[in-house]
């Protein structure tokens, strides 16, 4: 692989780790704490107070890596595309983040935020479709084979990735509920995917951007872990979860192997999924609960999982998925 790749990830980690040093000390100075919701575990309300807005360690270095590495290499334009989407998915976020903290613990409503999901969504659709250097494909394991995606069924393929980025971000947010366990999740999830990209596309050069936003955002997660990680010093907030499933969803619609997180981000899914069957089943037998509390990760704290056990479970099932992602295309 491009020795640009692996410099690219120690530069995101050391910086992610520095930033995070004196970042965590401005947050707490400016009193920028979580309200713990009331809705939620009550061994949680310890943590009513810990900063938030963590997000921004790693994706202060992200940025400036997505504006030096194409003036680098023009290859790594589609590098900074991911980037690009990651930092306004995180600005959403930490306009979400923000209201919480300083107006109302409710953030923003659900249309204001659903909104401007959609919309830099459709923007990045619009940009992988007609405007990138490259034909959107789907990559057909097994057989090997690529199916371009032409003409009229481009705008169909639109209304797959905004709906395919739309809830792979929110996926990955809903799972950024205990400490360590989203940032601890996608280190493996963005390495295994970085990993299956390799493996398909190693004779091509020209997709070495891609796996080196894989890279850069396991490195940035990591360095993010050093202060998230039981008990948290800080949480990664909207800000930081939201970024991170755009992302990596991003980057499987790029490489055409989208298909690919029903595997390698299965447990990111089955979070989500939770919550959705939660709500319809106690809709549907008028208040009667599916699991304990949604979603599935406070279910097992009710059940009287302490947080690090948790966490040590899906993070060894995330590794299970990611080997597996890997398999299925070697």
């Amino acid at each position: 692989m491009n020795s640009l790749i692996w410099l690219n990830a120690i530069f995101i980690v050391l910086l992610t780790l520095f930033i995070g040093k004196y970042g965590l000390r401005y947050l707490k100075k400016l009193q920028l704490g979580q309200t713990v919701r009331s809705d939620g575990p009550t061994t949680h309300y310890v943590k009513s107070g810990t900063p938030t807005f963590g997000g921004l360690f790693f994706l202060i270095p992200l940025m400036l890596s997505a504006i030096v590495l194409p003036l680098i290499n023009r290859n790594w334009i589609s590098y900074s595309a991911i980037i690009l989407l990651m930092l306004l998915f995180g600005l959403i976020g930490f306009l979400d983040d923000y209201i919480k903290v300083k107006v109302t613990k409710d953030g923003l409503s659900v249309i204001q935020k659903t909104i401007g999901l959609i919309i830099i969504c459709v923007l990045f659709a619009i940009w992988l479709l007609w405007f990138s250097d490259f034909e959107p494909f789907i990559y057909i394991p097994f057989v090997n084979r690529q199916v371009i995606i032409v003409g009229n069924w481009k705008y169909l393929y639109l209304i797959f990735i905004v709906l395919y980025l739309f809830f792979m971000s929110n996926a990955v947010n809903i799972t950024d509920g205990l400490d360590g366990l989203a940032s601890s999740l996608m280190i493996i999830s963005a390495l295994s995917l970085g990993l299956s990209i390799y493996v398909v596309y190693r004779s091509n050069a020209a997709i070495n951007p891609m796996i080196g936003a894989c890279l850069a955002i396991a490195a940035g997660s990591a360095g993010f872990l050093v202060y998230n990680f039981y008990p948290a010093k800080v949480f990664m907030g909207d800000t930081g979860s939201q970024a991170l499933g755009a992302g990596f969803g991003a980057i499987a619609l790029v490489v055409g192997m989208p298909w690919l997180m029903l595997i390698t981000g299965l447990i990111y899914i089955v979070e989500a999924l939770s919550t959705m069957l939660q709500v319809l089943y106690f809709k549907a037998t008028g208040g009667k609960r599916l699991f304990k509390m949604a979603p599935l990760h406070h279910h097992f704290e009710l059940k009287g999982w302490h947080e690090k056990k948790i966490v040590t479970n899906f993070v060894l099932a995330g590794l299970i998925c990611g080997i597996l992602g890997v398999l299925i295309v070697i």
